[in-house]
């Protein structure tokens, strides 16, 4: 048997997380000390004298304790798939009969041993005949072992979403509290309403409908706050992002040229709830504010590779100028980490400037049922 010393002291790593814990590898020395017993009770059960039961308790325990460490890594690497499942069981066949080959043949060995340092042969007549009964006793090991493993996978596994769950839920509500920060900026507010006041001299009409636009604006983000959307239909998110370019047309002007181009089907896709409005802002603070002479942004929406891409590209990067992450802002960055916590790995934002300009790429599943177009 294995000591508690000789467990803590192998590598966890590859193992279930429940049984890498500290908690777990007591629960496996403890399961193999009861397993040991269980032969022991048997034997002297059976009227042999104590030290040969305890050697042979040993000598059938000790193969399978040491196996199971080998076996335990075996869900990490071995998942179930979604489909072609005959494989997987192929497979879990395969290993078995590995399992239960290697457990009888440390057995043999042990017991050939055993009987050879204290009774002067290799192996007692009649030895082979438990083979039958090890190998099935063997097998229910297996099957016990992986249903642990596997158990233990698929715990950790619930509790990796719900801890994504949680971290997508705290950074929507981070990101809607920057955008509504970006909205009710001092500067942003005096310009909007040094506008407005122009305009209620001038065309009053036009007043009342960007007040109105502004409103728009507070209550797309109270509504993504209030229903906890982490996302939402590309349609619904382009009127937003509309609605704030408006806004930003009556300081900004002719300044500020913007086309929207989308392949048919898509404006019905799913993307992060202020993804695309995250894309635009940076544009235009970074490329059309700063410049005299304004300047223009394309946004592209096709599909690539089963993904929704959005590209936001602007004419304004110029030579000196800090590319948009290497400003203070924590828009992109944190719309980065919102991809990771709601897509797991299967979705991107990636920026490439040139000497032209700076086009953000973002990629998102499709919905499902969706085709490739």
């Amino acid at each position: 048997m294995l000591s508690w010393h000789a467990l803590h002291g192998m590598t966890t790593q590859g193992f279930p997380p429940g049984i890498a814990s500290r908690s777990g590898r007591w629960s496996y020395a403890l399961a193999s000390l009861a397993f040991l017993t269980f032969y022991l009770t048997a034997f002297l059960a059976g009227g042999i004298p104590l030290g040969l039961a305890v050697r042979g308790a040993v000598a059938n325990a000790l193969p399978e304790t040491l196996l199971g460490l080998w076996l335990l890594r075996i869900p990490a690497r071995l998942r179930p798939p979604d489909g072609g499942k005959h494989r997987f069981f192929a497979a879990h066949a395969a290993l078995a009969a590995a399992f239960i080959f290697a457990a009888s043949a440390g057995w043999f060995v042990l017991y050939a041993l055993d009987h050879r340092i204290f009774e002067g042969g290799w192996m007692p007549p009649g030895a082979l005949r438990f083979v039958g009964w090890r190998s099935f006793n063997d097998l229910l090991i297996y099957c016990a072992l992986m249903g642990l493993g596997y158990a233990a996978q698929s715990a950790a596994a619930r509790r990796e979403l719900a801890e994504r769950a949680s971290r997508a839920e705290a950074l929507r509500a981070r990101a809607e509290l920057e955008v509504l920060r970006s909205q009710l900026h001092p500067h942003f507010i005096l310009n909007t309403f040094h506008a407005l006041i122009g305009l209620v001299r001038s065309d009053a009409a036009l007043a009342e409908e960007a007040l109105e636009k502004l409103g728009d604006l507070l209550r797309y983000s109270l509504r993504i706050q209030r229903e906890g959307r982490d996302e939402v239909t590309l349609r619904d998110e382009w009127a937003f992002v509309s609605t704030y370019l408006d806004l930003e047309r009556l300081r900004l002007g002719d300044r500020l040229q913007v086309r929207f181009e989308a392949e048919d089907g898509l404006l019905d896709q799913s993307l992060p709830s202020l993804g695309l409005q995250t894309l635009v802002e940076n544009a235009v603070h970074h490329a059309v504010e700063p410049r005299a002479d304004g300047g223009r942004i394309d946004i592209r929406v096709r599909r690539t590779d089963g993904c929704l891409r959005i590209e936001v590209e602007d004419d304004g990067r110029l030579g000196s100028a800090p590319a948009p992450e290497e400003s203070n802002g924590v828009g992109l960055p944190l719309l980065r980490e919102r991809l990771a916590a709601l897509y797991d790995g299967r979705a991107r934002l990636a920026l490439e400037v040139g000497a032209a300009g700076t086009c953000a790429a973002l990629e998102v599943p499709l919905d499902p049922g969706e085709e490739e177009g």
